[in-house]
């Protein structure tokens, strides 16, 4: 469900996450081996490792599927035939278990200390964890620089399953979590609970709830560019922060204007800015104090155009969507891939309505886009709308005559019509 990849970017010349990425070096290995990408990987890398439980066959069979978890999403349902199949192969098509990550995490630390070269040398594992374009990501892999250590990791996320490696590059402790169900912040909390007790150097930062007045009304609204808007807000002597689709955090002081919340490291300000006059709410990196963003404060009435959407007003989205992309078709809120993971996100947390919105919005901003109709054509399916569904798969497939997924659901569609 996503366009072509295409190289659009030199190397070196900025950070971007993509999988798409990783599927053009699956391409190249095989294309320099001439082997298959899961026997490619059981060679050089899970054997070697001793990684017995580990795996790229996309799809599972035989002993090896009777073991494979099933996925739930958000809302507690469960991922529709539930697990998918991934042929994005080094993006996506790993299965294996916390025991055989951590395999992998632990020889990473012992090749770097220079105990092992079971897979790569140690010049190439020291530059996998030295900073490349930006300081929180190496060669593949994310760096966390928390004062004098660092931490090294990697999340893994599939419909269904999510995941993450944390590990210290240097002094042999670290962790893996490893879920069946889309449930981060459970994920977060575990490896939090893990740094605490095992005493994780500079993990967890300790915090003193301090009191007294702020010299600053905190109590606003903040926004990110033209798609997220913090509001804060008193309930008693509490201070509270929620997003544009209601999710509350408590702020809790530490500082003059100075807070912190229960999920995040980041250190939370509320600053004036001289040129503007506005308020700012500022995120600050916890260990070196540099703004890593800033959300200035937003006039009455105004907002983003999602914001509308979440309100209800769909026309009023539409319309303020199509007049962000006429004045700036590069802002982020209006990228199509952008929407598209939007509308995913909303649809794989139940938000099937809303998803579909979204989609219906990607629609009218990209006309002649084959992936804005497929993606709509399957929020009309999840809704049971499936004429719809079916003219908007073939609107998908006129513009894309290899869009093979378009005329797999059209015929499955027309099937369960019949029945």
């Amino acid at each position: 469900n996503t366009p072509a990849i295409r190289v659009d970017k030199l190397p070196g010349e900025s950070f971007r996450y993509s999988g798409g990425g990783f599927c053009i070096l699956q391409q190249l290995m095989i294309d320099v081996t001439g082997k298959p990408f899961p026997v490619l990987m059981d060679e050089l890398v899970l054997q070697p490792l001793g990684m017995q439980n580990s795996s790229y066959t996309q799809p599972l069979t035989g002993a090896a599927l009777k073991l494979a978890a099933t996925g739930y999403l958000p809302d507690g349902s469960m991922t529709d035939g539930k697990r998918h199949t991934y042929p994005e192969l080094a993006a996506a098509g790993l299965w294996t278990t916390a025991t055989d990550l951590a395999r992998f995490a632990i020889n990473i630390q012992q090749t770097y200390a220079g105990r092992s070269d079971a897979v790569l040398p140690k010049e190439m594992v020291a530059e996998m964890l030295t900073p490349y374009v930006t300081d929180f990501i190496g060669l593949g892999i994310f760096l966390d620089k928390r004062k004098d250590d660092t931490y090294f990791n990697h999340g893994g996320w599939n419909e269904g399953f999510s995941s993450m490696l944390v590990t210290h590059k240097e002094k042999g402790y670290g962790v893996v979590v490893m879920t069946n169900a889309n449930q981060p912040q459970f994920i977060d909390e575990l490896i939090r609970s893990v740094a605490l007790t095992y005493g994780w150097d500079n993990y967890v930062p300790v915090y003193r709830r301090a009191t007294g007045k702020d010299t600053i009304t905190l109590e606003g609204r903040y926004r990110s560019g033209n798609e997220e808007v913090i509001t804060v807000y008193r309930d008693g002597y509490e201070i509270w922060t929620k997003d544009i689709e209601g999710n509350p955090e408590e702020l809790v002081r530490i500082a003059d204007s100075t807070f912190v919340t229960r999920k995040q490291d980041q250190h939370i300000q509320f600053r004036l800015d001289k040129s503007s006059g506005k308020r700012q709410l500022i995120l600050l990196n916890p260990y070196t104090g540099a703004t890593s963003a800033a959300y200035p404060s937003m006039k009455a009435g105004e907002k983003v155009p999602y914001e509308k959407l979440v309100e209800g007003d769909f026309r009023g989205a539409l319309d303020a969507y199509r007049s962000l992309v006429k004045a700036h078709p590069e802002d982020p809120a209006v990228d199509e891939g952008r929407l598209n993971q939007l509308g995913y996100r909303l649809l794989g947390s139940g938000e099937t309505r809303r998803a579909q919105q979204v989609f219906e919005i990607n629609m009218y901003l990209y006309p002649r886009s084959s992936n804005v109709y497929d993606s709509y054509a399957e929020a009309c399916m999840k809704l049971g709308e499936l004429d719809l569904a079916i003219a908007n798969y073939q609107k998908s497939l006129a513009l894309d005559p290899k869009n093979d997924n378009a005329a797999k659901m059209i015929n499955e569609i027309q099937q369960q019509k019949q029945n």
